[in-house]
């Protein structure tokens, strides 16, 4: 939950959060024809942020890709900074990102409300 605070603070509202169906989602409760609804769940339909959740591992299979790319990238940056701890690499970690986003980020029109005002 801390993580996605974080995001919406820094990021805004997205219009929806794509997942996989992992427990934190959703209920699996294997048999059951019931589709139950979890914390996280919950906390997403009072912001007004529809969760979908894929129903193939194609239809994930671009996040996924993309979550390996930056896991076997950031490693190798890592590597190549002299990267050999935890608090060096989060202190590195902003730099990463930003130039990352500077070199691949692709901005979609639609996807992100603005940050609220607290009000």
């Amino acid at each position: 939950m801390m993580a996605t605070r974080a995001y919406l603070e820094q990021h805004g509202k997205p219009l929806a959060f794509y997942s996989d169906k992992h427990g934190i989602f959703r209920v699996n409760n294997g048999g059951t024809t019931t589709t139950g609804i979890t914390q996280f769940g919950r906390v997403l339909s009072e912001l007004g942020i529809e969760l979908i959740c894929a129903n193939s591992p194609q239809a994930k299979g671009r996040v996924e890709r993309a979550n390996q790319t930056l896991q076997d990238r950031l490693i190798k940056e890592m590597r190549l900074e002299g990267i050999s701890s935890i608090e060096d690499a989060n202190a590195w970690l902003d730099s990463f990102i930003i130039d990352f986003n500077r070199r691949f980020c692709q901005t979609s029109k639609i996807s992100q409300r603005p940050a609220s005002t607290g009000a």
